[in-house]
């Protein structure tokens, strides 16, 4: 059975006709890596900056825990508050979560990709409205 993580983009063969093997994993997608490089530490002596390590693919999608640890990449995401569907399809496509000053500029809303924290400059919303609004300006959500 192959199935494609909504996360890391990645095809899992599961391989439900060997028990024996374990699963096999692709290569997380380009988004995936592009944020892990945007938000690693460029001086990690572990990832070289990358804050992706291919041998590890099958934990966390080959997430550095030295650049990136669970505590970081948990206050990168925030909070989840609501997950906009695509009102076509009713495909998850996007997540609304309140994030906090200690890890962004300022304390209010946000709106990502599914699982994924932002790369760049990002929009904080005041308001959960202006973040809804917003999810479905975006994302048809």
């Amino acid at each position: 059975m192959n199935d494609s993580d909504k996360v890391t983009g990645q095809m899992v063969d599961y391989k439900d006709h060997n028990d024996n093997a374990p699963p096999s994993y692709s290569a997380p997608s380009p988004l995936f890596k592009s944020v892990l490089r945007f938000h690693a530490n460029p001086n990690c002596g572990r990832c070289r900056g990358t804050g992706y390590i291919g041998k590890f693919k099958h934990i966390a999608g080959g997430r550095c825990f030295q650049c990136i640890p669970d505590d970081r990449w948990d206050s990168l995401l925030g909070d989840l508050i609501a997950t906009g569907t695509n009102e076509k399809t009713g495909e998850a496509v996007c997540e609304v979560r309140c994030v906090s000053s200690s890890v962004y500029s300022s304390t209010g809303y946000i709106v990502t990709r599914i699982g994924i924290p932002p790369i760049e400059n990002i929009s904080i919303f005041s308001t959960i409205d202006e973040a809804y609004s917003y999810a479905s300006k975006m994302y048809g959500a």
